[in-house]
């Protein structure tokens, strides 16, 4: 078998990991009281040594490039810590209350799929944006439960380019994305209003600071905000058999 070969990684490349590796993996953990002063410095000492090797005398001229713009901001950032939904234990003060996705999605600009009429006991509200990554990865999945549980659960995406920072408000720009990546994309798909109707009223309030993110609604309540991972399809499923038991 012939061995596999990989592309040599680019110097911005090797900055970044030697950034991840030399300062942020080792004090990522170590947030508020268990803040290392000296060993931070030490750390940001030493990046700068590699940082020179790889070939660059500044290394914000990468960094910044990721949004770290001094080493005084990245210390704060990392002493802080992460916010809270990151955090072991946490639980959106959204559980348990009552939610009308379908006011919720109304004054939304349908673009993609079935639009949704509020049928379904069970609403999954997909946050995401095109430019990030994770929620281009989570597509194909979220199209895959539509369909696997289609007229049971309403897999609903809302769209918001500027769900962290302003952006264009361009809904064909999204259409334009949503027809060249229609293959991942088939679940139904609304643009958050210009205002950010659907970011203001339920994503800011949960509290849940990434995207993609998941609501998931059961008869007009919340039960699940967070990242669509393992713990939300075991959500998910566990829905599926609480809402087909009262249905028997």
């Amino acid at each position: 078998m012939p061995a596999v070969t990989t592309e040599p990684k680019s110097r911005e490349d090797q900055v970044m990991d030697a950034y991840v590796r030399v300062i942020r993996e080792p004090l990522e953990e170590k947030y508020e009281d268990k803040w290392e002063e000296d060993n931070y410095w030490a750390a940001v000492e030493a990046f700068k040594v590699e940082v020179k090797e790889i070939g660059f005398e500044d290394p914000f001229e990468v960094l910044s490039k990721h949004r770290l713009t001094s080493f005084d901001q990245i210390h704060d950032k990392l002493k802080a810590g992460p916010p809270a939904c990151f955090r072991e234990g946490w639980k959106c003060s959204m559980i348990g209350t009552k939610l009308d996705t379908t006011a919720l999605v109304a004054p939304l600009e349908h673009v993609n799929g079935p639009k949704y009429n509020g049928e379904e006991r069970i609403v999954v509200l997909d946050f995401w944006a095109t430019w990030c990554p994770p929620c281009v990865r989570a597509g194909p999945e979220m199209s895959e439960l539509s369909e696997k549980y289609a007229g049971r659960v309403a897999i609903v995406g809302i769209n918001n380019e500027s769900i962290f920072a302003e952006r264009e408000h361009d809904v064909a720009k999204v259409q334009t994305f949503l027809e060249t990546n229609k293959a991942g994309f088939r679940y139904t798909i609304y643009v958050d209003t210009p205002e950010g109707h659907a970011r203001e009223s339920v994503y800011k309030k949960s509290e849940y600071r990434a995207i993609p993110c998941v609501v998931v609604v059961v008869d007009g309540v919340v039960l699940f905000v967070g990242e669509p991972g393992n713990e939300f399809k075991a959500v998910l499923e566990e829905a599926l058999a609480v809402v087909a038991a009262k249905e028997e």
